[in-house]
């Protein structure tokens, strides 16, 4: 944590932002460690992560979501989106108005809910997001089938359903959700052969990394439901009974217009059966589940109404305060501009010398900082550590930059699989290739004194020509929150406007340090 401290000191980088990316690693495995991280973060919020609002607020209002206080997702996504326009972050911006569609439709006028979902698509198409493209064509199918437009519905996703097989491993959620909507259409329209036959094509996506387990459970349960009402319309009432035993373990997942069915459902099928006892466990249920959805809908209106005059009132307070801001910028810079001017006329030559000494001595002292940390870590594992940097001796002797980025990709592999016996993961990483290539590190420190710790860690990945995948699970995280860090360094070295791409920039910028070590 010191070395963290002192690095974004040095770096002028808030160390609050690891908190945001921790809480957005762990939000599937812990919602209450989640929000702990985010609670960390010390208010007002401007004054230690700005810049990164939408961030926080989005994975704030994923918190919300999974806790089914919708109000308070609705008012955490707004936020998001705010900030993420304010700061033209467009991946950000499209992901906030893709989560304030689910929090009102179908519930809200149908003009708000479309607009949120084409601001989405806009926004995925300016930031090129493939995957949050095929995420809205999704939720446009899925509209037809709510519409009861089953054959649409499945004529929208059939001939794209390669398409999203194609990206499985880099964000399966896409197929999955394809392959659960044909099921559900096919078994509405009563063609069981083939909602079965989409159904085994849905289940290839359990287990699949880049995909919750808590979303994959909620569209199993909403098939097994379905499965339940398609054998209830054909009097298979043993059949139906079945699924939706199935259906009851995982009714936690399922979605609550799902739930009050399946109470009818089971009254239903309890009818036939002449069992008035459950008949009327499952009425009493249903009643029940009905009056607390009254009361959360009718709370949640409100809060959400009272959320937007809110923040239009918060918006137009901040548009007053940076105009203010704006004024005193422009004094500061010209305050800077004419000490500048007599800075460089009358001590150019010392500065020159000053600046000569300074590179030597920060370049020791990064070196003595390192292997002094290095050594603190590594006690106990000398004869590891030995064999380690006789291989990085050797790889740093090749002449060959193709084959000494070969072995040092290769290197990586091993250490990662040793990594949960013999180093540690928070901290291991930056060292250890600072060993490797410290000349990478100084030059874009210097180059790009925004980026924080983890995104440089990124771009060294990168560099040595690391997938997306492979970084993703070098860094315990998800495939698209490696995309979502690209798209933050691309922006931050005002790449996003240009046909440069990240990959192209750091291997142009930065491929002499190889060469030179």
């Amino acid at each position: 944590m010191w070395f963290l401290s002192q690095y974004c000191i040095g770096q002028n980088v808030s160390p609050y932002l690891r908190y945001i990316e921790a809480a957005e690693d762990i939000i599937d495995l812990s919602l209450n460690d989640a929000q702990t991280y985010l609670d960390s973060i010390p208010k007002p919020y401007e004054n230690y992560i700005s810049g990164h609002l939408d961030e926080f607020y989005i994975t704030q209002g994923h918190i919300y979501g999974l806790k089914n206080e919708d109000a308070k997702a609705f008012q955490s996504f707004l936020r998001a989106l705010k900030y993420s326009e304010i700061d033209k972050d467009y991946l950000n911006a499209g992901d906030a108005n893709i989560q304030l569609f689910r929090c009102v439709y179908p519930d809200v006028n149908d003009s708000i809910s479309s607009n949120y979902l084409s601001q989405a698509e806009h926004y995925f198409q300016l930031s090129n997001d493939i995957y949050g493209l095929y995420e809205v064509d999704l939720i446009k199918s899925y509209m037809q089938y709510l519409k009861q437009d089953y054959y649409v519905c499945i004529l929208k996703l059939l001939p794209n359903l390669e398409k999203y097989k194609a990206v499985l491993n880099e964000d399966g959620y896409i197929y999955m959700d394809a392959t659960a909507q044909i099921t559900l259409s096919y078994l509405a329209l009563d063609s069981l052969s083939k909602a079965k036959t989409y159904f085994k094509k849905f289940k290839t996506t359990e287990g699949n990394p880049t995909i919750s387990t808590n979303n994959y459970k909620s569209f199993l349960a909403s098939i097994d439901f379905e499965m339940a009402e398609y054998f209830f319309r054909k009097k298979q009432l043993d059949s139906c009974k079945n699924y939706l035993a199935r259906a009851k373990k995982r009714i936690n997942y399922l979605d609550d217009s799902y739930i009050a069915n399946y109470y009818e459902l089971n009254i239903d099928l309890y009818k036939h059966k002449k069992d008035i006892d459950l008949v009327e466990v499952y009425l009493d249920s249903l009643k029940y589940f009905q009056f607390n959805m009254l009361k959360i809908n009718r709370d949640a209106s409100h809060s959400i109404t009272q959320s937007i005059n809110d923040v239009e009132s918060q918006l137009k307070h901040e548009n007053r305060i940076t105009e203010r801001q704006k004024i005193l910028i422009f004094l500061l810079i010209t305050v800077v501009l004419i000490s500048s001017f007599f800075y460089y006329f009358f001590y150019k030559k010392k500065s020159n010398r000053l600046k000569e000494t300074s590179k030597v001595v920060d370049s020791l002292s990064y070196v003595k900082s390192t292997n002094e940390q290095l050594a603190l870590k590594m006690r106990g594992f000398e004869e590891y550590l030995t064999h380690l940097k006789h291989e990085v001796k050797d790889i740093s002797s090749l002449k060959s930059l193709d084959v000494q980025k070969t072995r040092i990709k290769e290197l990586y592999v091993r250490l990662h699989v040793n990594s949960s016996t013999i180093l540690d993961k928070s901290e291991s990483h930056l060292e250890l290739v600072n060993d490797l290539n410290i000349e990478f590190f100084k030059n874009i420190e210097e180059a790009h004194p925004k980026l924080n710790k983890s995104e440089i860690i990124i771009c060294y990945y990168l560099f040595m020509g690391f997938t997306n995948k492979e970084i993703a699970v070098f860094l315990n995280t998800t495939i698209r929150s490696v995309e979502s860090r690209r798209y933050r360094i691309s922006k931050k070295m005002n790449l996003v406007k240009t046909d440069t791409t990240l990959l192209d920039y750091l291997q142009d910028t930065f491929s002499f340090t190889l060469k030179s070590g």
